[in-house]
């Protein structure tokens, strides 16, 4: 008979042996449907990267474009920056020079101002001088022409 310690270790053995063939049997039937699982997702992912393609080429093509307007419309806009500030520029110096001929303007006009005066006072006081002799005159005449026409005959003898 054999020692019941070796039947227990041998019972033991075969008890680890089952369940170690057993585990092995199920690890690989785990990962036979791990591989088969794996192998769905593969060929969903091949054929999501198939579907994809054409997606991500059009994303790249409007990227592309989208860059292609954004330089356009930023070259457009310093355009319109530097002509704003060309045509700024030009504006401070028209107006620049559209306050210096008014402030000539202003003085023209002072000049003619005093020379209009000086002329209106000067035909004002020539009219007067005139008007002044020609009531003189007339003022004299009335008196000749009051006397008697002594004077007339006397110049005749």
């Amino acid at each position: 008979m054999e020692d019941p310690l070796n039947i227990a270790i041998q019972l033991v053995q075969a008890i680890s042996l089952l369940v170690l063939g057993t585990g092995a049997l199920l690890l690989a039937f785990f990962l036979r449907r791990v591989k088969r699982s794996l192998n769905k997702v593969d060929a969903a992912l091949g054929d999501l990267a198939r579907d994809a393609r054409p997606v991500l080429d059009r994303a790249r093509a409007v990227g592309e474009n989208l860059n292609f307007i954004v330089m356009s419309v930023r070259k457009d806009v310093e355009r319109v920056g530097e002509t704003v500030a060309r045509v700024n520029s030009q504006l401070e110096t028209l107006l620049d020079t559209a306050e210096e001929h008014v402030r000539e303007l202003g003085g023209l006009i002072d000049v003619v101002h005093e020379e209009v005066e000086d002329t209106l006072l000067t035909a004002t006081s020539a009219i007067r001088g005139i008007r002044t002799g020609a009531q003189i005159l007339t003022g004299r005449r009335q008196r000749d022409d009051d006397k008697p026409e002594e004077n007339d005959n006397d110049d005749d003898d």
